[in-house]
């Protein structure tokens, strides 16, 4: 798993013994290697030794690294997943860790992290995009795709509107987990209880708009997402899932939180998110074969990884 945040990792938890990746914690699980056949080694390796069946990658992933694996000798006996979140509720995690109460421009703002100086993983914008391009400045076109390629490696991508239909459909019985308040027959329809919102209507729109703005390249990456793990899921028998929104995510923040007006118009000119148009959203297939032959030709290395 990549990503898997603590929702998913305290689920797995009760079933199997698990591990991240940072070895200084309880369940350990070091990354020993750029090469992809050594790193899926120390898996098994842990797998027969210390029972370990889940593992958590929770880092953003060096550019190099090869996660998820690409060979078939490599992804023997594996199944890679991961957990996109709207790029937005991201951010909206990190205000409320603030507690700021006034209009977005006091001194204490989030929104004025860069201006601060503060510097850190969880910190920076875009997460989506360089948790799985690696990138730690400006984000480019180049990290957007590479992160999309990414993507496409996975067994199961977990849109977070999704995240119920992927664990009692296909995460519990692919592994044989039973019930716990988990792993039961049928996937709840009631609304998650939500957070109080920290912004709406009571920060300035035009921060919120420029943040939004801002976010754009993660909100790309989340619609291929989106695409993807619906369409996963499907493959996977999975029924009665609820209808994937074909409004780019981006536009309906603008219009929810910045009161961006939205006309039949946009929708004329844009390209709606939906299993027509995965092909437009997808990233260039001559990138990702190019990125498949780096990954596949890493050299035997410790990596170098940044994240909890």
């Amino acid at each position: 798993q990549h990503n898997a945040g603590t929702s998913f990792y305290s689920f797995a938890k009760r079933f199997s013994p698990c591990a991240t990746r940072a070895c200084w914690q309880e369940g350990k699980h070091c990354m020993v290697s750029y090469d992809e056949e050594v790193e899926a080694e120390n898996i098994r390796h842990n797998y027969r030794k210390h029972g370990v069946q889940y593992v958590s990658y929770e880092l953003m992933l060096p550019p190099r690294f090869p996660l998820p694996f690409v060979s078939e000798a490599a992804r023997r006996g594996l199944f890679f997943t991961t957990i996109v979140r709207d790029p937005f509720k991201r951010f909206m995690t990190y205000v409320r860790r603030h507690n700021f109460v006034d209009s977005g421009f006091g001194e204490t703002s989030p929104f004025w992290i860069d201006l601060m100086g503060n510097r850190g993983i969880y910190l920076g914008d875009n997460l989506n995009a360089r948790w799985l391009s690696g990138a730690q400045d400006r984000i480019s076109s180049d990290h957007v795709n590479v992160a999309k390629c990414r993507l496409q490696l996975f067994d199961l991508v977990i849109a977070d509107k999704l995240y119920d239909y992927a664990v009692t459909k296909v995460m519990c019985p692919l592994n044989g987990w039973k019930g716990r308040g988990v792993c039961v027959d049928n996937v709840t329809t009631a609304e998650h209880h939500s957070k109080p919102d920290p912004l709406k209507n009571r920060t300035d729109k035009h921060l919120i708009g420029a943040w939004v703005e801002r976010l754009r390249p993660s909100f790309e990456i989340y619609d291929y997402a989106r695409i993807l793990s619906w369409r996963q899921l499907r493959e996977r028998g999975v029924e009665d899932l609820p209808e994937l929104s074909e409004v780019p995510s981006y536009m309906r923040t603008l219009a929810e939180y910045a009161d961006a007006k939205m006309t039949k118009a946009h929708f004329r000119k844009i390209r709606r998110v939906s299993l027509e148009n995965e092909d437009y959203f997808a990233p260039p297939v001559e990138l990702c074969n190019r990125m498949k032959q780096i990954w596949t030709s890493n050299p035997d290395e410790v990596p170098s990884a940044y994240g909890i």
